[in-house]
């Protein structure tokens, strides 16, 4: 009898221990689903970096990558975007043959003349579909017609940019003396040059912001002579493409949202560009930054052109352009150079 009460204890004493180690499993377990839930929902997808380098500081000549940034429009093709110091101390094809960046900001015509030093850009996006370009000379200097450049001074920027002036002012068979700008205006409105080459978007309305009447300035915009060549657009070398197709188109075709969104909310898009110029400790003139999108909205939304898409003439254009003033350029054919 006793032996038989030892037994029916020790069964109890095994079913007590049983149903309390059940009981702290099921306390552990019910404890451990909630953590493992949220550490998967803070875990966030792999975005691949992209290290972009603009043609120059912060403006609203890059609102479309500011506003893809801004709005998620990178990180939604799963893009991690690293915005890059930029300047005349940051040219975007060095930068990208030396590796420092990825993808870079430059005008077409500098791309095919660049390029004919190894042949391994690539166009992912045509920006602008023309030219902004213009030269400005003042009335008060004399200056009321292109022959009255010959024998002045005249301010062109120190980079490539200057290369469709150079040509103009070859064709025309002008001999002026060439006074080298580090992209500012003071020179010309204290008179030490008479012309200057400036971009409409920028350089021309800081004239007439300085209280320079535009009757007073003689004008030509290379948009309407034979010498538009479509100007900003974003590059990569062949290696970077060939190793990251998807990501590169998925850069271009982000960045092109951007700029639709801002073309189509300028005010907010203006707002976001002065806050980079801010963070970049840059001045800030907000009605200088809407009219510099609002002058660019004109040069990407052109007829009969699809937004993005580098044209063939342009590529053939730029080209043959080089190639009539003895100057280098791509022997890329237009599907090797923009492969859309």
């Amino acid at each position: 009898m006793l032996r038989r009460k030892r037994v029916i204890l020790l069964i109890l004493v095994l079913f007590v221990c049983l149903f309390i180690g059940s009981c702290k499993k099921e306390k552990e377990a019910n404890i451990a689903t909630p953590l493992e839930n949220n550490a998967t929902q803070r875990k966030k997808p792999h975005l691949f970096t992209i290290r972009y380098r603009p043609v120059w500081t912060a403006q609203a000549e890059f609102a479309g990558v500011y506003v893809a940034q801004k709005k998620g429009f990178y990180q939604d093709k799963g893009l991690n975007v690293i915005i890059q110091p930029s300047g005349i101390n940051y040219p975007p094809y060095e930068n990208l043959q030396q590796g420092t960046s990825d993808i870079g900001q430059m005008s077409l015509l500098t791309a095919v003349k660049c390029d004919a030093e190894k042949g391994n850009l690539v166009n992912l996006a045509q920006i602008t579909q023309r030219t902004s370009l213009m030269l400005v000379g003042k009335k008060s200097r004399g200056i009321n017609s292109i022959a009255d450049f010959e024998g002045k001074k005249i301010g062109l920027w120190k980079t490539d940019d200057r290369l469709l002036s150079l040509i103009f002012l070859q064709q025309n068979k002008l001999n002026l003396e060439i006074v080298d700008l580090n992209i500012t205006i003071n020179l010309f409105l204290k008179d030490g040059i008479d012309v200057m080459n400036v971009m409409r978007y920028n350089e021309y309305h800081q004239i007439l912001q300085a209280g320079i009447d535009p009757e007073e300035l003689f004008t030509i915009s290379f948009a309407d002579t034979g010498l538009n060549i479509a100007d900003n657009g974003l590059y990569t070398t062949r290696e970077f493409y060939n190793k990251h197709p998807q990501e590169c188109r998925d850069f271009a075709d982000a960045t092109m949202q951007g700029w639709v969104y801002a073309i189509n909310n300028q005010e907010e898009a203006v707002s976001t560009v002065l806050e980079e110029m801010h963070k970049n400790h840059l001045p800030a003139n907000r009605p200088h930054q809407l009219w510099m999108l609002k002058e660019l909205s004109n040069d990407i939304l052109t007829p009969n052109n699809e937004i993005g898409i580098l044209q063939e003439s342009d590529f053939e254009k730029a080209k043959n352009l080089l190639s009539a003033e003895n100057m280098p350029f791509t022997r890329q054919a237009y599907k090797s150079f923009f492969p859309r």
